[in-house]
Formats: C-alpha cells, sequence, structure tokens
C-alpha cells in the first residue's frame, strides 16, 4: 500500500513535468508560469531526500542524542518519528497540491530564507530570492567570522579572574558588526550601485543619460554613504569599548548580581518607556480618563501657528530609548555571552562548535533586535526571568539561549495574533 501511494504521489509530481498544472489553485492568475511547472518535483524530491536523511540516521547504529529544554534531539525514536510524519505528508501531496497550498517554488524558498534570517539571526523583511540570498549569506559570513574569534578564545579553560583577549575581540566585533547590520537595507542594489559608482566608474557612462532625469538614485546613494560614514565611526567606538568592559572581567566578578540588577533596570526602564509614557500621553490613558496627564504646551490652543515646542517627556522618551538600545541590552547581553563562554570554556553541553554557534546565533539576533526594535525587548526579557527563573527552572539552558527562544516564540505567536484577527 505504501509503495502504492508513493507511486501515485510520484505519478502526480511527473505529469506536471510533461504538462502545464494549470489550472491550479497554486498558479499564478496572469497566465503561464514556467516556475510552477516545476514546484510539484522539486518538493517532492526534496521531501524524499529528507525521508531518506532520516531514516539513514535513524537506522544507526549510535545516532547522536542531544537533551534540549527536555528534549531528546536527534535520537533513534526522535529520527524515526520525524521520518514517519514526512511520509504521511508526502503521502497527502496530491490532496494538498489539489488544493493549492503549496506556493511557488521561488516563493517558499524567499519565505524561507526570509524566516531563517528574521527569526535566527535578526534580520529585516526581503524583498525577493536575491535579496533573501543577499541577507542570509551576510549574516551567515558575519556568524562565521565570529566563530573563529570564539573558538579560539574558549578552546581552553578559563579562570574568573581572567578573560582572554580574543574573547574580548569577539564581544567587540560582535556589537560592532550587530549594529552595522542593523542598519543596513536587504535590497543589496542600491549599495551595489554606489559600489560601482565608486570603483567601477566607466562602466556607468552609458546609463547617464537615462538616469541624469531621476534625482532619487544619487539621493539613495548619497544615503548609503552617509549610513556608511556613521557606521564606521560608530562602530570603531563600539567595538572599543566593548573590548574594554569585557577585559575588565566585570561580568564574572560581579555575577550574579549584575544579573540581576540589570534584570530590574531594563523591566523598569521598558515599562517606563513602552507603557507608561505612551499611555500617558493618550487623549484617553488607560480608556478610564479622560484627558491626557502629560499634555503638550499646544494642547489648550485651538489652531497652532508656531513651531510646536517640546516636553520634557518627550525628551525623558528619547533618552531613555537611547538608553535601552545602545547601553543596557547590549550590556546584558554581553553579561550573559561571557557566562555562557565561561561555562564553554569548562564545560561542553552539545560540543564546542555547537555551543559555540547556538551563542554567537542567540547573540546575534538578540543585539539586532535590541538595535533596531528594542519595543518589545523588555516584554521578552520578563517573561525569560520570570518563566526560567521561577516555573521551570529546571529545563533552563542557559539565559542567553532562554532569550533567544522566547523571542522567537512571542514574534511568531504575534504573527499568529494578528493573523487570526485580520
Amino acid at each position: 500500500l505504501w509503495v502504492l501511494l508513493f507511486c501515485l504521489v510520484m505519478a502526480s509530481c511527473q505529469y506536471s513535468l510533461l504538462k502545464s498544472v494549470q489550472p491550479d489553485p497554486a498558479s499564478p492568475i496572469h497566465g503561464h508560469n514556467q516556475i510552477i511547472t516545476y514546484s510539484r518535483p522539486i518538493y517532492f524530491c526534496v521531501l524524499c531526500g529528507l525521508i531518506l536523511l532520516l531514516d539513514a540516521g535513524a537506522k544507526a547504529r549510535r545516532p547522536p542524542s542531544y537533551a534540549v529544554y527536555g528534549l531528546h534531539l536527534f535520537s533513534a525514536d526522535f529520527l524515526q518519528s520525524a521520518r514517519d510524519h514526512l511520509i504521511v505528508f508526502l503521502c497527502c501531496f496530491p490532496a494538498i497540491s489539489l488544493l493549492g497550498l503549496f506556493p511557488q517554488i521561488d516563493t517558499f524558498c524567499t519565505f524561507l530564507l526570509e524566516q531563517i534570517d528574521m527569526l535566527f539571526f535578526g534580520g529585516s523583511a526581503v524583498s525577493g530570492i536575491a535579496s533573501a540570498i543577499y541577507s542570509v549569506g551576510r549574516s551567515v559570513s558575519a556568524a562565521a567570522l565570529l566563530h573563529i574569534f570564539c573558538f579560539s578564545a574558549v578552546k581552553e579553560p578559563w579562570s574568573t579572574q581572567h578573560i582572554p583577549a580574543l574573547f574580548s575581540a569577539f564581544c567587540g566585533l560582535l556589537v560592532a558588526l550587530s549594529y552595522h547590520l542593523s542598519r543596513q537595507s536587504s535590497d543589496p542594489t542600491v549599495l551595489l550601485s554606489f559600489i560601482q559608482c565608486r570603483f567601477f566608474p566607466k562602466s556607468l557612462h552609458q546609463n547617464l543619460e537615462e538616469s541624469a532625469s531621476d534625482p532619487l538614485p544619487q539621493k539613495m546613494k548619497d544615503s548609503v554613504k552617509d549610513v556608511l560614514r556613521s557606521d564606521l565611526i560608530v562602530c570603531s567606538v563600539a567595538a572599543v569599548l566593548s573590548f574594554a568592559v569585557s577585559a575588565s572581567t566585570v561580568f564574572l566578578s560581579l555575577r550574579p548580581f549584575l544579573s540581576v540588577a540589570l534584570f530590574i533596570l531594563a523591566g523598569t526602564v521598558g515599562l517606563l518607556t513602552h507603557q507608561l509614557l505612551p499611555q500617558l500621553r493618550k487623549h484617553h490613558p488607560w480608556m478610564w480618563l479622560s484627558h491626557p496627564l502629560l499634555k503638550s504646551r499646544e494642547y489648550q490652543q485651538r489652531e497652532v501657528r508656531d513651531v510646536a515646542h517640546l516636553m520634557w517627556f518627550e525628551r525623558l522618551y528619547v533618552w531613555l530609548q537611547c538608553f535601552e538600545k545602545y547601553i543596557l541590552y547590549p550590556a546584558i547581553i554581553l553579561n550573559a555571552l561571557t557566562i555562557d563562554a565561561f561555562s564553554i570554556s569548562n564545560y561542553r553541553r552539545l560540543g564546542t562548535h555547537w555551543d559555540i554557534f547556538l551563542m554567537i546565533v542567540a547573540g546575534m539576533k538578540l543585539l539586532r533586535t535590541s538595535f533596531c526594535n528594542p519595543v518589545h525587548q523588555f516584554l521578552h526579557l520578563s517573561f525569560t526571568v520570570l518563566f526560567f527563573h521561577f516555573d521551570y527552572k529546571d529545563i533552563s539552558e542557559s539565559f542567553l539561549l532562554d532569550f533567544f527562544m522566547v523571542s522567537i516564540v512571542f514574534s511568531k505567536a504575534s504573527e499568529a495574533t494578528l493573523a487570526l484577527l485580520w
């Protein structure tokens, strides 16, 4: 029966190679598309490849098993269960294709790479397959560079009185790269155009007449140039300061009191910045006050004729956000990185390379998110501390990994909530 079902699925995929599958619910409405013809076979081949890999791993004599949050990953039972679920999913392939639940393969690849970059590396949305490949490649390259520094620093045990200079350099480079990547666009066209104008000006003479009437490309190139100049200065300062703070051993000598103080400060600043101040400025704070408590100077005026006056609470809001983005959360993440690296140098949980990889990915994602979107960070941080320090302390891996996983779960939960509401 299983062989018959696989043959039917294979026949349906092979048929789409011989003849266009239109009309198909997954096909575009604007006419024939060559990509949709090959989508079913590619999905089928990928799923069959995954099934074969899982089957080979399950039949191995001693497959490696890792326990993460109480789940035994890559054990024989885990791989067999995943293989069986994929087989059932593959047998439902014709019905899924009939309902049009599979997107085009290029759309699927774009979405997959976008989610990898956003959830694991803290990137932003992409505009196409080229943008997705560029964003993921940029993040992976940065992680590979950081892996070299971190591995050289933690391959030998540390003492609490001395932090290797390579790890301090790793911290400085991580903060600088995360800040730089958080300010870069996921679309590489403007940056490539700027590089081409800068280093290969002769190849652009034929396009000068066409672009002379449109001032927007030149403004975009000037904007990229200004951002790169600013990043060069800020990243250098951030790298030096992070190196100095990490080399001072303050994170190891003051643990765990420094962590508790940073958590309390982050919760207080986040509550004041993202909850109290915005609510107190609304026309009806919390929907039970008839007037805002923090009023602008022009609140009583019917018509404003002069430039609006900048109030003290508006200045406070900006300064608190700057303190939160550029000082508080980098300090929290560097503190967690130092404690994790000290633990890895003395005890390997998943193996040195896997531990370092998870630490780098978590640190980069949290830093990039803190720099570009710190609005919800205090909620993620508060939930992480309360959940893994009081409710389920036994399954906690490390604060950095817990914070990383909670941020992913919260982001996907918010997306699901918005999708259900709208």
